[in-house]
């Protein structure tokens, strides 16, 4: 039996509220990460010479609430690799991109 529930999965984006301070500067904004299988997230975090960067740039495919000099920063391939330049950075959202795979919401 195939559940059609399943298929919904597919096309899922977990929203993650992300709050941290690196190197006194606060970045606070709402990743938008995409869900993926066990299969596909073992491939991508178990491949040779597989690193945070490249994690990040599969799986983070959005944002909101990004502001920067009190302007609104939408995603974009080059901002990103502005932030992945700082290695603490992209640690940081590896491994939230990384945690959302895992996250349910309990629903009452």
């Amino acid at each position: 039996m195939k559940l059609k529930l399943l298929n919904d999965l597919k096309t899922a984006v977990v929203k993650a509220p992300l709050n941290f301070e690196f190197g006194g500067v606060l970045f606070k904004f709402t990743a938008h990460i995409k869900l993926v299988t066990e299969s596909e997230l073992k491939l991508l975090t178990e491949k040779q010479g597989a690193n945070d960067g490249e994690i990040v740039r599969e799986l983070l495919i959005s944002w909101d609430g990004f502001v920067d000099d009190g302007k609104d920063v939408p995603f974009a391939s080059d901002t990103l690799e502005e932030l992945l330049a700082y290695s603490g950075i992209t640690a940081r959202l590896s491994v939230e991109c990384i945690n959302a795979q895992y996250r349910i919401h309990e629903k009452n």
